[in-house]
């Protein structure tokens, strides 16, 4: 597990600020979810520099917006707060435990974690993490690149065998 440092909290605070943003889209919170997670900026924030990050966050909504156009489809809105919260963790979980994005929101999809964010908000992160495992049944080692990657290739080797 990498430390929360000032890097992680740069990236962390952005990722919220632009979740945040989205609230002001025409779209609904569903659609600019998946059109973040197939972006080309998802790609980018993926390697967790902060170095590289050039935008700021409307760059960051055009640049979604440039890539799938404009959209008004779907009603369902989640509030800012939420939408900062969620952005945050999914970067704090993504820079800490070296996961990608993709994975986090597989784990802990954005409908969960808008519901248990009056309740979670306020907690510390690590708290959060330890406690959305549980609710979902996971062990921490869902998060760890190294025992993923041991049970792929032990899923791997047992389907060879067969």
């Amino acid at each position: 597990m990498r430390e929360f440092d000032h890097e992680g909290l740069l990236l962390a605070e952005f990722q919220g600020k632009l979740f945040e943003r989205s609230t002001e889209l025409d779209c609904s919170t569903p659609i600019f979810m998946r059109r973040f997670l197939h972006s080309d900026l998802l790609r980018f924030m993926d390697k967790n520099r902060s170095i590289s990050l050039s935008m700021d966050v409307d760059e960051a909504i055009q640049s979604i917006q440039d890539q799938f156009g404009e959209s008004n489809y779907g009603k369902e809105k989640y509030s800012k707060a939420a939408m900062f919260w969620i952005g945050y963790f999914y970067r704090y979980l993504s820079y800490t435990r070296d996961l990608s994005t993709s994975l986090a929101m597989h784990l802990f999809p954005y409908r969960q974690l808008n519901k248990v964010f009056y309740s979670f908000h306020t907690q510390d992160l690590e708290w959060c993490v330890r406690s959305l495992l549980e609710l979902n049944h996971l062990s921490e080692g869902v998060l760890d690149k190294r025992q993923r990657l041991k049970a792929i290739i032990a899923a791997h080797e047992r389907n060879r065998l067969v």
